[in-house]
């Protein structure tokens, strides 16, 4: 019955490893102290980092310089209390580009309850970002267009007035 339990338990962690590998998003687990101990393969295909380049190394490796310390300090403190922080991140790739992340980080307790490493998920958004903003920069677009197109109408209808008025005086 021992060896049963031991075989599911392998199985589900052979399965888990599995899915973690061949996810659509970077997983990062890093100790309590925020060493960088795992990094999936999305990971390094977004980042830019091999594996063997982050372990060791703490995610600010990542860092833009584009959060103030106060966004890192809240992070830190939501997820050393035990709760689980989301947000978005604009991080930076190995070779220099800025890209967004969406991520959500919680802590992995031990059998006491105390927080022994910190799991990231996180997704790149960076084309959604685009996307959003091109769409946003669309609706300005339109909207001066419509302006113009207003003022235009009613710059018509004055001359058109004038043109009436100077052809009677004619």
């Amino acid at each position: 019955d021992d060896i049963t339990e031991r075989k599911q338990a392998e199985e589900s962690l052979r399965l888990l490893n599995q899915a973690i590998e061949q996810s659509p998003v970077s997983v990062v687990i890093t100790d309590s102290e925020g060493t960088i101990q795992y990094v999936n393969p999305k990971f390094s295909q977004v980042t830019g980092y091999s594996a063997a380049e982050a372990m060791g190394q703490n995610p600010r490796i990542l860092k833009s310089d584009e959060h103030p310390l106060s966004f890192y300090e809240d992070l830190w403190d939501t997820i050393s209390a035990g709760r689980e922080w989301r947000g978005e991140f604009h991080n930076r790739k190995k070779n220099g580009d800025i890209y967004w992340e969406m991520a959500s980080i919680a802590g992995v307790k031990d059998p006491n309850g105390t927080i022994t490493h910190y799991v990231a998920v996180k997704e790149d958004i960076t084309q959604r970002k685009r996307r959003d903003e091109e769409h946003v920069r669309q609706e300005r677009l339109a909207a001066v267009g419509q302006l113009a197109a207003g003022i235009a109408h009613d710059f018509n209808n004055v001359m058109g007035v004038i043109t009436l008025y100077s052809d009677l005086l004619q």
